[in-house]
Formats: structure tokens, C-alpha cells, sequence
């Protein structure tokens, strides 16, 4: 049985923050990806890594919450990456025609180079 549930963590690499999402980002717990963003969002000029290697869905509300997070953060001239190998998610965003909105990295250490 795979992880069902969302399992969020956040850490300061440099003038980066790194936010993690493991699991299913979903209209169930879309509230809290917001708020965890926005948290780590909460400095002048922000830049935000997103690693979504380990999550294995994500719904159009969840794909909304990394929009309106991205729309923010530009109007604070700050920035925002994601890590997404090839698998769902990089699926879904280029379904959508998101992914030219955000950086794409295929593995965390490349976005932190």
C-alpha cells in the first residue's frame, strides 16, 4: 500500500528554503500545502525549492495552490523551483501546460546548484 497521506517538511539550504511533499497533495489537504508555502514564503524577495519526487499525486487544486503560491512570490520578486522526475506529477504539469510556468529540476541537487 502506498502513502495515501501528505508528510510536508521544510529546511533552510543557504537563501533557499526547500519544502518536501510526500504523498497525495489533494482537495483534502490542499489548506495545509498553502499555508506551509506561505509560511516559507514569508521573507522579503523569497526563493522556494518545492521537491515533489516523493509525491504521488496531486490534484488541480494542489496544481492551483503552486500557481497562486508562484503568482505571489513573483510579486515579491521572489521565485520559486520544483523537483519533479519523470512520473505523474511532471505528467500532470505538462498536461496542463504549467510547466513553463516554473523551473524543473529532475533531482534536488540540481536545484540547489
Amino acid at each position: 500500500m502506498g502513502v495515501d497521506v501528505l508528510e510536508m517538511s521544510r529546511r533552510r539550504h543557504g537563501e533557499l528554503v526547500v519544502v518536501s511533499l510526500a504523498g497525495e497533495m489533494d482537495l483534502d489537504n490542499v489548506s495545509q500545502v498553502r499555508e506551509c508555502l506561505n509560511e516559507a514564503a514569508a521573507t522579503p524577495e523569497p526563493r522556494l525549492v518545492v521537491d515533489l519526487s516523493a509525491l504521488t499525486f496531486i490534484d488541480t487544486t494542489g496544481l492551483g495552490v503552486l500557481v497562486r503560491v508562484l503568482a505571489s512570490l513573483r510579486d515579491r520578486n521572489g521565485t520559486m523551483a520544483l523537483v519533479a522526475p519523470d512520473g505523474q506529477v511532471l505528467r500532470r504539469l505538462r498536461r496542463t501546460n504549467l510547466a513553463p510556468l516554473f523551473p524543473i529540476y529532475d533531482t534536488l541537487s540540481q536545484a540547489l546548484a
